[in-house]
């Protein structure tokens, strides 16, 4: 086996060749991915890397900059961006940045610079198939991820990926030789695809040895981002018991102002957090570049996402408050405070005083805005409490939650309102119905990463119910996960226990996902047909029957996409023109639907 490994690579030693083959069965590179719990080959051991400075961006070298101020776009043709850099991504951040290719596969994945293929992995989820490109002439790097295969520059090279994936089960992450495969900048790599997590997709990242930067600040992108970023919520946490959400009013582009113009009354350490999301030339919401609170022009606390260093993206808690951001739908809250300290101290200021602050926000292309604040400063009441608890019960005791020792942070509370009626934005969907009380659940200066655990004293959980929470930002009942008749909470929201009476749907998809790869990329010998699966209440279990002209036929199911992909040979044209397709499916609760009928035309 080893010989014929050689002779498709024939760039490479016999006896380095065999270390290869030995190196990649002890998988001694592990597993790679976007959200896998393990650092990527690029990435230093976090635990025993040294400090660094402040801002990666800082102290750049010619030989970098010079890299940056030639970078070239990753792709055969520019498209909008769909993700940005540093965005809560629940437990990790997206280093990276997101372009779009319309759901489809095949298009061309173009090397940035002049350099070399450093190294290639593959995993199921996260990453899934991607490089990393070296510069020549620099120590930068340039990681392509969700690739459909690595069919470009060199055919050998998606051979060699063949090969690992086969000795590997299929995941791998390897370093190969400086040289063996050199490019130069605007070679076509790989082609774009949606292997791992996520729709097909480009991700893109750019990293140091130290860190990673955002991507953006660099690419030559002709679209132009005219849109100033949106200031949706203020959290206000002070030392003398005062807990809001505010939502902000928008005056003109970029003019944000609390409601009324109030003022706001607060005393002792104050804690700021923002709610905020920036529209970029896909008009989707996606993370700021840059957040900052100012006193007479003077920064009490300011964010940049230029870059960051390995540690920094992994205290990510310090930068986000954890259980109020979102992906989707996209909400990112800012904490603008230091890890160890409030926004701003009011003991330093006279009682009675008026303090006059101003939060800005802005994107990578300089659009701007901007909150006004005024504080009139009063006295603390009582003395803070210096620990961080983890357990919290409603007053009636029949909530308890218990949020992870290690990972939870601030000296705060979880605060519980019971409501007495159904109010009109929690509007139950129909087929959804509730089994008692509904609690709301907020924080006061605390927040958690991770699950923490629900108990609902006198809750006998059947098979159709389930604890679900109520998403303000979405308008939308979901399922908690459950361990056994535990609920896991990662999110602040309205809490009840449901039954779901609810029947799970089969449908044609939206036109742009009927076809996953573009014209001449199509699997060879293969027609795809997709059908979208949907479900109000406790979700998609999985297993659809499907039948083809009455017989069980095979599928597969796409969890980014959330669609059933079906799979027919063109060979059946010969045989029938016209097939009758049948999908029935059932959720968590056991609830069927109804049966889906499709012509399929061959």
């Amino acid at each position: 086996m080893g010989k014929n490994f050689l002779k498709l690579f024939p760039q490479i030693p016999f006896r380095s060749g065999l270390l290869i083959l030995l190196f990649i069965l002890a998988w001694a590179e592990g597993k790679a991915g976007e959200t896998g719990s393990k650092v990527s080959a690029v990435s230093p051991n976090l635990k025993t890397s040294p400090a660094v400075q402040k801002n990666i961006w800082d102290d750049l070298t010619p030989e970098v900059l010079a890299d940056l101020g030639n970078l070239g776009f990753p792709m055969e043709m520019e498209t909008p961006i769909s993700g940005s850099y540093a965005e809560y991504r629940v437990h990790h951040l997206h280093m990276g940045c997101d372009f779009k290719t319309f759901h489809t596969n095949g298009i061309a994945a173009i090397s940035p610079f002049q350099g070399y293929v450093e190294s290639i992995g593959q995993s199921t989820k996260g990453y899934g198939s991607n490089i990393i490109l070296k510069s020549s002439g620099s120590n930068l790097k340039a990681k392509f991820a969700h690739l459909l295969d690595f069919k470009g520059f060199r055919k050998d090279l998606d051979l060699l990926r063949e090969a690992l994936a086969l000795l590997s089960g299929g995941e791998f992450q390897v370093k190969l030789s400086p040289g063996s495969y050199n490019l130069p900048k605007g070679e076509n790599i790989a082609r774009l695809g949606e292997s791992g997590t996520g729709v097909s997709h480009l991700h893109f990242e750019l990293h140091l040895p130290n860190g990673t930067l955002n991507p953006l600040p660099y690419l030559p992108l002709r679209g132009k981002d005219r849109y100033s970023p949106e200031l949706l919520l203020l959290y206000v946490d002070s030392e003398d018991g005062i807990q809001a959400r505010l939502p902000l009013e928008k005056k003109g582009e970029g003019k944000y102002t609390l409601p009324g113009n109030q003022k706001l009354n607060l005393a002792g350490g104050v804690r700021f957090r923002l709610g905020a999301y920036d529209q970029m030339t896909s008009r989707n919401k996606n993370n700021l570049f840059f957040a900052g609170l100012y006193k007479d022009e003077a920064a009490l606390y300011e964010r940049s996402f230029r870059g960051m260093s390995y540690e920094e993206a992994r205290i990510h808690h310090d930068i986000f408050d954890s259980n109020r951001s979102s992906l989707n739908p996209p909400v990112y809250v800012y904490n603008l405070f230091p890890a160890k300290g409030p926004s701003i101290d009011l003991r330093n200021f006279e009682t009675g005083s008026t303090v006059k602050l101003v939060l800005k926000a802005s994107d990578h292309a300089g659009n701007h805005s901007t909150l006004p604040l005024e504080i009139e400063v009063g006295t603390v009441n009582g003395k803070r409490p210096s620990i961080t608890k983890t357990e919290f019960t409603s007053a009636d005791g029949v909530l308890k939650i218990k949020t992870p020792a290690k990972t939870t942070y601030g000296q705060g509370l979880l605060l519980f309102k019971k409501l007495e009626k159904l109010e009109e934005d929690l509007k139950l969907p129909e087929g959804l119905k509730s089994k008692g009380a509904i609690y709301e659940l907020e924080s006061s200066d605390l927040s958690w990463v991770g699950e923490a655990e629900l108990s609902w004293r006198g809750a006998a959980l059947g098979k159709k119910d389930g604890i679900y929470i109520y998403d303000k930002a979405s308008k939308k009942w979901s399922a908690l996960k459950q361990k056994g008749q535990l609920g896991l909470l990662t999110k602040l929201g309205a809490l009840a226990i449901l039954t779901d009476d609810a029947k799970p749907a089969v449908n044609y998809p939206y036109l742009i996902t009927r076809h996953r790869r573009i014209k001449g990329q199509e699997e060879e010998g293969i027609e795809e047909r997709l059908y979208s699966v949907s479900d109000t209440g406790s979700g998609y279990a999985g297993g659809a029957e499907v039948l083809l002209e009455g017989e069980v036929y095979p599928s597969e199911f796409d969890a980014d996409r959330k669609m059933l992909i079906i799979k027919f040979p063109k060979t059946f044209s010969a045989w029938k023109k016209f097939m009758l397709l049948q999908i029935r499916i059932k959720d968590r609760a056991g609830n069927s639907s109804d049966w889906f009928t499709d012509l399929v035309r061959f």
